[in-house]
């Protein structure tokens, strides 16, 4: 390898600095070698590669093979702080085949993973779900369940990137599982199970806080406020407050989200440029949330400057170019504005790219063979048909597509028209509107409420009751949160009682009531029936039609303006 100096600075403790050449470098400790490594490692590569090298050459001293591997990993790391990207890759694989050659098991297993995770950048997801299913299996074969269960969790990264979030959320609840019933062994420690555990939950947070549950994120961040700091490795207890963070912004708490950030960020604090614009973004939309737009720009601009985004990072910047756009908006630089929301585009048609990379080779080749297929069978009829049997045969599949589209118009208007008489004859049975629609959720998160009181549970029933005759769950402001602090109570008995009582989820529940309600009244109130969808939903609580009509079709099977023209048929 070639080095650009043969010697490097090095930090003592009483802060003395000489030069020394690799060869005299190696006669230090493996501590003290490895003391450099780490200062300079997301700083100045060549420092890092020159210490590196050094460890390894100690380490063919002494014949220690797994130091040597430390070492050879050193490079790596690295080179990823640096975004080296494609070097770190490089080194990553040479590192893995060096385990292999030595039969370092665990080694081997740890270089596939950091391979793996380096495939989103350098390769494509296709191929770095390829690479976890090569660890899962290498995992298994040496039965190792930590490597195994880190498998499982890097796949359902890949899912999250894909969009399969609920099937991210299956593999993680497993994988939590695992480590909520693991005992202490020599490979897990109780406070490595526990941070494993608050890893996981604060990924299942994130995962429902996607699908917009948000009271299912809050009992994952629960689940890791139960361990105080000593009972978690370094760092971890950030988990905690980043999750937390992330419900308050969602919720519209920004004061408090902006203070668990700043917390989330002081309990492990580092230098490393990926975490300081991390840290640019948060603070930057929360900023630009409250209407500090002025101050929102200067902090996300100056984070996106320190930070030099390389071009293989453009496809995960989606989000930031989309908040420094709309502060620059805000502010009345338009300019700026607009050179941002360029950018912003861009990198979600990269983020697209990405999502799609895993089924886009299959894609193709299926639209390469269809259109094969096409050509040879047009060529085909040319040959044997004259250009009037090509037209009549034309003419009669134009015919049969308009015949289909015409009975598949009417099978489904049929259906509608069933579905409608199966939604009135409900209406005329029921006693009471919510025995109309009562949805029963499969996916609950707590099946029972026994470790709630009594006298709690029936509190919390009682405002329930009244909050519907009030109809709170007309207005947008109807929040698990807002009915919980209404009711006197917190969100996650609220939510066990009405999982327990209800057999449905708070969300659920809501829309069960606000559909119910929307069914009667469009019913019975001709003014109401002339209101547009975008009217209706917002009466009932929705804040766009499109939510309306999603849960409207869902629970009765139909479209509100096909409803609303039977009922007007009828009245």
């Amino acid at each position: 390898m070639k080095f650009f100096c043969s010697a490097i600075l090095i930090v003592l403790s009483i802060s003395t600095s000489l030069s020394q050449s690799e060869g005299e470098f190696s006669h230090l400790s493996f501590d003290g070698i490895n003391d450099t490594i780490q200062k300079y490692s997301y700083t100045d590569v060549d420092r890092t590669i020159t210490a590196a090298n050094a460890y390894i050459l100690k380490s063919q001293r002494e014949n220690d093979l797994i130091n040597e591997w430390v070492g050879l990993n050193a490079i790596a790391v690295s080179y990823y702080h640096n975004r080296m990207f494609k070097e770190s890759s490089e080194q990553s694989e040479k590192n893995m085949h060096f385990a292999q050659k030595h039969n370092l098991r665990e080694q081997e297993m740890e270089s596939l993973a950091y391979l793996s995770d380096l495939q989103l950048v350098v390769s494509d997801v296709s191929t770095q779900l390829e690479y976890y299913e090569d660890l899962l299996q290498l995992a298994e074969t040496y039965k190792s369940d930590f490597y195994k269960q880190i498998a499982y969790n890097k796949i359902a990264s890949v899912l999250d990137v894909s969009g399969d979030t609920r099937k991210a959320i299956n593999i993680r609840k497993k994988s939590l599982d695992f480590f909520e019933n693991k005992t202490v062994d020599s490979t897990f420690t109780q406070k490595s199970i526990n941070s494993k555990i608050a890893m996981i939950s604060f990924y299942l947070s994130n995962s429902y806080l996607e699908l917009e549950k948000v009271d299912s994120a809050k009992l994952y961040v629960d689940k890791i406020k139960q361990f105080s700091e000593k009972d978690l490795d370094t760092c971890y207890m950030a988990f905690s407050y980043a999750a937390e963070a992330e419900i308050a912004y969602t919720e519209k708490r920004f004061k408090e989200a902006k203070k668990l950030y700043h917390k989330y960020f002081d309990v492990c604090p580092t230098e490393y440029d990926l975490i300081k614009i991390n840290y640019a973004y948060l603070i930057g939309k929360i900023e630009l949330a409250e209407g500090n737009y002025h101050l929102a720009s200067e902090i996300l601009q100056k984070g996106l400057d320190d930070y030099n985004v390389t071009s293989v990072e453009e496809g995960f910047m989606k989000d930031y170019y989309e908040k420094l756009a709309e502060a620059y908006k805000q502010t009345g630089n338009f300019e700026r504005a607009s050179f941002y929301f360029e950018k912003y585009l861009t990198s979600k048609e990269k983020q697209t790219e990405l999502k799609d990379s895993a089924k886009k080779s299959l894609l193709e080749n299926e639209r390469e063979a269809f259109r094969n297929e096409v050509n040879s069978l047009v060529t085909e009829k040319e040959k044997k048909q004259s250009y009037l049997n090509y037209l009549m045969l034309s003419a009669s599949l134009v015919i049969l597509i308009l015949l289909f589209v015409l009975l598949r118009f009417y099978k489904n208007k049929k259906a509608n028209e069933f579905k409608f008489e199966q939604l009135l004859a409900k209406i005329e049975a029921a006693k009471q509107s919510d025995e109309i629609i009562d949805t029963k959720d499969e996916d609950l998160e707590e099946k029972n409420s026994n470790d709630v009181p009594e006298d709690i549970k029936q509190q919390i029933l009682d405002g329930l009751k009244k909050l519907e005759k009030q109809e709170y769950f007309l207005k947008q402001e109807c929040s698990s949160y807002n009915v919980a602090k209404k009711i006197g109570t917190n969100t996650s008995y609220l939510s066990k009682v009405i999982n327990s009582h209800y057999g449905k989820n708070f969300n659920t529940y809501i829309n069960d009531l606000r559909i119910n309600y929307a069914i009667l009244r469009l019913k019975n109130d001709v003014i109401f029936r002339s209101y547009s969808i975008q009217s209706i939903a917002e009466e009932v609580g929705y804040k766009s039609a499109d939510s309306f009509t999603k849960y409207f079709k869902k629970d009765t099977g139909l479209n509100p303006s096909f409803y609303i023209k039977e009922i007007k048929n009828i009245a």
